[in-house]
């Protein structure tokens, strides 16, 4: 079942495109997006949540646009979880928990704080006072008070060590809500997600099964992102192509760093199927094959 979608959305700033006609469905299981700063990652996150109006193409809620979608419900149902350092400084833990609470259900703060698994007498502390796991826990709790469908997520593990990262992702696997991940980090991608899509100069360049598409990339992109996961006892990794190069302007906008690009990548690549998932590139049966 699809909560939101995107047609054809072009996003940005002014009047700079970010992301580029790009479509895609949040279903069920859990959909990641994936790519380095800058893809468009976050901007089209804030589309989802109606915080930024696409210049062409429309989010789909349900069976209406965000446009004419009832607000109140929206909100209620899609949450954002944002890193911890969202939490007001000047408000206890109890009072952030609460702040999306009717009256009448603030005794719920003690049962949120459990769900997430803090002890509840943190409820009267500033989040100074806290570590940046139990941080993290309350921007979740603040999410989860209003019972919503989805949750979309940015980077909800950056700032935090490996065991604790550990404790959040177990936390976010067992929770009965759908989510949108936004992340460079593959492995919390493939912990949480059963389709992701892959973004460069935003526009979606590969998607599919998590697990398929980061066993056996498509995309020279996708790969090189794979690639540059750093491995214990092993040597550190080597980047393929020119890394600092920017995207291309015309035709393929990864081909200036691509390793295997041709002439035919001067032409821009629409996303094809290529066993069992989408891919924009001219070449992806021969990345399938090294």
């Amino acid at each position: 079942m699809t909560v939101l979608r995107a047609e054809r959305v072009t996003l940005g700033y002014g009047k700079r495109p970010v992301v580029h006609d790009l479509s895609l469905d949040i279903t069920e299981g859990g959909v990641g997006l994936i790519g380095e700063s800058g893809s468009g990652k976050t901007t089209l996150a804030r589309a989802f949540l109606g915080l930024l109006a696409p210049m062409s193409g429309n989010i789909w809620y349900g069976d209406q646009t965000l446009k004419k979608a009832d607000m109140r419900t929206f909100r209620k149902d899609v949450q954002p979880v944002f890193q911890a350092e969202a939490l007001d400084p000047r408000m206890r833990v109890g009072a952030s928990v609460a702040e999306g609470l009717p009256r009448s259900a603030r005794s719920r703060v003690t049962e949120l704080l459990e769900q997430v698994g803090l002890d509840p007498a943190l409820a009267t502390r500033r989040p100074h006072q806290l570590s940046g796991g139990q941080r993290q826990r309350v921007v979740i709790a603040r999410a989860l008070a209003v019972g919503p469908r989805l949750l979309i997520l940015d980077e909800p593990t950056s700032a935090l060590d490996v065991t604790v990262q550990a404790r959040i992702l177990d936390l976010l696997a067992a929770l009965d809500t759908e989510r949108l991940l936004i992340t460079h980090n593959l492995a919390v991608v493939e912990r949480l997600c059963r389709t992701s899509h892959v973004l460069f100069a935003g526009r979606v360049v590969e998607s599919g099964p998590t697990g398929d598409l980061l066993a056996r990339p498509a995309h020279p992109y996708t790969r090189a992102l794979r690639d540059a996961v750093p491995k214990l006892g092993g040597a550190p990794p080597e980047a393929r192509g020119r890394t600092e190069a920017v995207p291309a302007a015309t035709g393929c906008s990864f081909r200036l760093r691509c390793p295997l690009a041709v002439a035919e990548c001067e032409r821009a690549p629409a996303l094809r199927d290529v066993r069992g998932r989408q891919v924009a590139c001219h070449r992806a049966e021969d990345v399938l094959a090294t």
